[in-house]
């Protein structure tokens, strides 16, 4: 029978007390001049193995972008209340007021971000930082709300393993100067992400699918006034872009200006290959389905017809609800000439049309004549 040493327990129990104690917990403090500093300070003192803690019924009020780098293992139980600062010019064209950079990061806590973001919209001014930015790696962002983005609320960029559950996004103006740019959630230069289980309500794309994307899945997205679950392929012609099974699952957009949306730009490179929407409700939405590779090009000047990046591959399965009171046609495949678009599957696509609606556009789409709805 083995025998475990009284000398042997009180080792084990000094190594789990040592390792319990190394979880250090930061209380977020407040800076006179500036919230930033405070915040900063805790994640600096609370980046390898620690929890940052921001408690409820609190609000700190930055003056400053956040930057914070290197974390490892942190998490940040956010309960309290951050207000942004109001329209000034010495913000427009930064990247970010929150940048999270690190690996295993875990967000939680219920709290809200208010953005301010009215006072740049009533200015004309879409040039203000994103809410919240995260380079990360097998991390989870959740449980918080943002309201009032100046700009996009949420960018993922050079992330891996990583979610993004239960947000809650609202930028919606309170009078006639519209919530312009304001993206609820964008990914680029990633592998393996997800976004799902949230609601929101923005000005601009529900999803800002951008290049350099593997494996990305959005699911059970409620998007409210928004411009759709996107894909934008290549608005810089330098450099080729690819995009690589990205997956939208029972998604719902409700007073849309678009719902599935798949854009590329005339003159780009590159590829978008394997794209499923399946399970989606599109409910009074101006363009229901539209895939075009001649996106921005009246403005640039670039509405050539002969390149733009292909795409292949597409399923669009399962997906209902109604236009809006706009005589756009319910499916609007434009696409260059030389076989870019192909490999498209449309399956149950039942939405219900208005008596102005335009009959279906497939421009460029090989075998669009085994697809019923291109006769539609």
């Amino acid at each position: 029978m083995a025998r475990i040493s009284f000398a042997g327990l009180t080792l084990l129990a000094s190594v789990l007390f040592s390792a319990i104690s190394a979880e250090k917990t930061c209380v977020v403090g407040h800076n006179n001049k500036d919230d930033s500093l405070a915040i900063i300070q805790a994640f600096n003192d609370c980046k390898t193995d620690g929890t940052v803690h921001f408690p409820a019924n609190k609000t700190w009020y930055p003056k400053s972008l956040i930057k914070v780098t290197d974390l490892k293992n942190v998490k940040i139980n956010f309960a309290g209340h951050i207000t942004l600062p109001p329209y000034d010019a010495k913000y427009k064209r930064k990247p970010a007021y929150f940048e999270f950079m690190g690996d295993n990061i875990n967000m939680f806590g219920g709290g809200t971000i208010t953005g301010n973001g009215q006072t740049w919209w009533d200015k004309g001014d879409n040039t203000g930082p994103i809410v919240l930015r995260a380079t990360a790696k097998n991390s989870v962002f959740g449980h918080f709300s943002i309201i009032g983005a100046p700009n996009g609320h949420i960018a993922v960029t050079a992330s891996e393993d990583v979610v993004f559950e239960n947000i809650y996004l609202r930028s919606k103006s309170q009078n006639k100067n519209f919530a312009r740019n304001t993206d609820a959630w964008g990914v680029s230069w990633s592998k393996n992400v997800v976004f799902r289980n949230s609601e929101v309500t923005v000005g601009d794309d529900c999803t800002a699918i951008n290049g350099g994307v593997t494996n990305i899945t959005i699911s059970n997205i409620k998007c409210v006034e928004g411009h759709g679950f996107s894909i934008t392929g290549s608005l810089d012609l330098s450099r080729p872009e690819h995009f690589k099974s990205v997956y939208f699952y029972n998604n719902e957009c409700n007073g849309c200006q678009n719902g599935i949306r798949i854009k590329t730009t005339a003159g780009a490179s590159g590829t978008v290959d394997d794209i499923q929407y399946k399970n989606m409700s599109l409910i009074n939405v101006e363009n229901p389905v539209q895939v075009t590779t001649h996106y921005f090009c009246q403005q640039d000047g670039t509405c050539g017809n002969d390149k733009s990046l292909s795409v292949t591959n597409v399923l669009i399965e399962n997906v209902h609800g109604s236009t809006s009171w706009k005589d756009l046609p319910v499916l609007s495949i434009d696409c260059s000439k030389h076989g870019l678009c192909s490999k498209f599957s449309i399956k149950g696509l039942n939405i219900k049309k208005n008596s102005s609606t335009k009959k279906n556009v497939c421009n460029y789409l090989v075998g669009s004549q085994l697809i019923a709805q291109c006769k539609q």
